[in-house]
């Protein structure tokens, strides 16, 4: 417990000088309720009890059908990847140049999510430069401003879509550079945008994460929901989260939302004043893993590990180690640490050699649980060999 408790103070301690406009604001709207049965009266019909009955019994099997398919589902995204989803060569051109404008780099996501893209550019052959765009309208423009003078052949933003870039997009189509996004949630076909990588992964992750919460509770889950609105990333995961509770009739999901902003100080205490008001909550998801850590320290200070369970994204180590020693957290889902990067280096191999992409690039993702977390390790970073993959691709 002492383990994971100085793991969480060093995270916030981090996160804390993190500045960015988000919504600190707190909700327990209900997004997810019984099912209801309309009755017909007896003496219009002859017979109100047995349809009351049949009424019943259809619910039952509606019930039984959400859960089989959200059960496999589960286990279908448990499979470790072995296959990179790219699969056509491509022949670098050298001397390309890729610069990449990074989301908050004191956030570990996106961290991970630019070593590995820098890997990536590195082992291509091209030449990687980098801006922290942090989490400021200013310096996301200022950033935007130093990719388009620095006149690289592929701008690269990671979390950072049109809505959070300001002129940015704008100005880099203007310049003639192109732009693959990483995880910028903008949608399919955005001005100027050559190809969005993980363009459909946030919402397919949140699905993923209610489809566990349905499956283990037999479709009787009260959850909520932690989310933030920054980042595009943050909110499509809780909509894809929110929309597949929905399909489940007995099931209860409501959203709690914090501001990354005042995460240090404000999101214990949201918290812990939601579990005190909500004494039924079962199980609580964070919209990234430093969010699960702080609901599992919650829960722990609230003396209800054995009640409530956890859920969170993007698979960092304090997280694992939890599910590894099956204690409150029990799932995460994540696209790797390093090949969306990968996948990132070699979209833009291909815009710059002409080549016209899908408007989406996926990724490869996996659901971690005590199921598999003795085969993924200490971390996800991506398909078994991915590396050597992209490589053969590429002609090395």
């Amino acid at each position: 417990m002492k383990k994971l408790s100085v793991l969480w103070i060093a995270l916030l301690l981090v996160v804390g000088g993190v500045i960015v406009t988000g919504c600190g604001s707190s909700s327990s709207d209900t997004t997810g309720s019984g099912g209801s049965t309309q009755e017909t009266e007896a003496e219009e019909t002859g017979g109100g009890e047995e349809t009351e009955a049949e009424g019943e019994e259809e619910a039952e099997t509606e019930e039984s059908g959400v859960v089989a398919e959200a059960a496999a589902a589960t286990k279908e995204a448990e499979t470790i990847p072995t296959e990179i989803l790219a699969t056509e060569p491509v022949t670098p051109k050298a001397g390309s140049t890729i610069f990449h404008v990074a989301c908050d780099l004191s956030l570990e996501g996106c961290a991970n999510q630019a070593k590995g893209l820098k890997s990536a550019v590195e082992a291509i052959g091209f030449k990687y430069e980098q801006c922290n765009g942090g989490s400021s309208p200013e310096t996301i423009s200022s950033c935007f401003k130093n990719a388009v003078n620095a006149k690289p052949d592929v701008i690269i933003p990671n979390g950072i879509g049109i809505e959070g870039a300001g002129e940015g997009f704008a100005e880099a189509k203007k310049a003639g550079i192109p732009i693959v996004g990483m995880f910028t949630g903008d949608p399919n076909g955005a001005e100027g945008v050559a190809t969005e990588v993980a363009g459909e992964t946030c919402p397919e992750e949140g699905e993923a994460a209610a489809k566990w919460v349905i499956a283990d509770s037999e479709g009787k889950a009260n959850v909520v929901f932690v989310g933030t609105q920054t980042y595009t990333c943050n909110k499509q995961r809780q909509e894809g989260f929110i929309k597949t509770m929905k399909t489940c009739p007995e099931c209860k999901a409501s959203t709690l939302t914090f501001s990354i902003a005042t995460m240090q100080s404000s999101l214990p205490q949201q918290l812990q004043a939601e579990l005190q008001s909500n004494s039924e909550i079962e199980y609580m998801v964070g919209t990234f893993d430093a969010v699960s850590l702080a609901a599992a320290e919650a829960i722990r200070q609230a003396g209800k590990t054995e009640e409530i369970q956890v859920g969170g994204f993007d698979a960092n180590g304090p997280n694992l180690e939890m599910i590894r020693n099956e204690e409150i957290q029990k799932f995460d889902v994540t696209s790797g640490t390093t090949e969306p990067g990968w996948v990132a280096a070699d979209a833009a191999a291909r815009v710059i050699n002409g080549e016209k992409l899908e408007p989406s690039t996926p990724v490869t993702t996996v659901m971690v649980t005590a199921n598999n977390i003795e085969q993924i390790g200490e971390a996800y970073v991506g398909a078994e060999g991915f590396e050597e993959q992209f490589k053969k691709l590429w002609g090395m």
